[in-house]
């Protein structure tokens, strides 16, 4: 029985001479696989729906046998044309795409990979603001919103919130501060951790609740930029087994 959802369009690939397969990203399944027959060709049933970062809404149904699954017919939401024309915002849209496919977001997670990479996209279209760190917030942002939820101002120790002094670690295994007073009573952290300043525990609690449409409004200090970053690679590292290298995404 087929069925109708919205998709974001990963990847596409042809075969044979007028046969599709599209990577796709929804809700209910998260990343999947499925084939266009004919679709290279068809003037009707996919007109506009067949390229990345395209927003569709597919009728999808299965082959005879059950084994894969195939796209029926499609409707263009949007194609999002001025990420397409600027080579700067592709290449942001596309990194992420490529963190959604390297952490094989499945059916549980689908919601959470798809509302994210939509809401990028629109901001990404709509432009406006300081972006170029925009691929890393999006990593901390899934990360996050995966279940990985540090609190970045309480200590994990002794409870107490973050302050205005220095001497705070943060602890990539456990996803926990500790405050000063309580690395001065010896009690420091489990395995990885990193010296870390106020402002990039403040700046971090911020991505953490913020959302893409709020990316382009913030302006961040050189030093918490670099130190974000930092933390936010490591701790992906660390929980997903993932490092960017060399323009992709390596198993580490």
């Amino acid at each position: 029985m087929n069925s109708t959802e919205k998709a974001l369009v990963l990847k596409v690939g042809r075969f044979r001479e007028s046969d599709c397969w599209l990577r796709l990203l929804t809700p209910s399944r998260g990343v999947f696989n499925a084939f266009a027959f004919g679709g290279s060709r068809s003037r009707r049933r996919f007109v506009g729906c067949l390229d990345p970062l395209s927003h569709v809404f597919f009728t999808i149904g299965t082959s005879r046998t059950g084994d894969y699954i195939v796209l029926e017919e499609g409707s263009l939401l949007h194609n999002f044309p001025e990420v397409r024309k600027d080579s700067s915002r592709t290449g942001m849209a596309v990194n992420c795409i490529r963190f959604i496919e390297a952490i094989e977001v499945g059916a549980g997670d689908g919601g959470v990979a798809y509302d994210l990479l939509l809401e990028t996209l629109r901001m990404l279209e709509t432009g406006g603001g300081n972006i170029d760190f925009m691929p890393w917030f999006f990593r901390a942002k899934l990360v996050f919103s995966l279940g990985y939820t540090p609190d970045f101002l309480v200590c994990g120790t002794c409870g107490e919130s973050v302050g205005a002094g220095h001497g705070y670690q943060f602890g990539i295994e456990k996803g926990q501060v500790a405050c000063p007073t309580c690395l001065s009573a010896g009690k420091p952290l489990d395995g990885l951790a990193r010296p870390i300043s106020t402002g990039v525990l403040r700046a971090l609690d911020w991505i953490q609740r913020s959302g893409p449409a709020d990316w382009v409004t913030v302006a961040m200090d050189h030093e918490v930029r670099r130190q974000c970053a930092q933390v936010i690679e490591l701790f992906v590292a660390y929980h997903l087994g993932l490092s960017w290298e060399n323009g992709t995404y390596k198993k580490v």
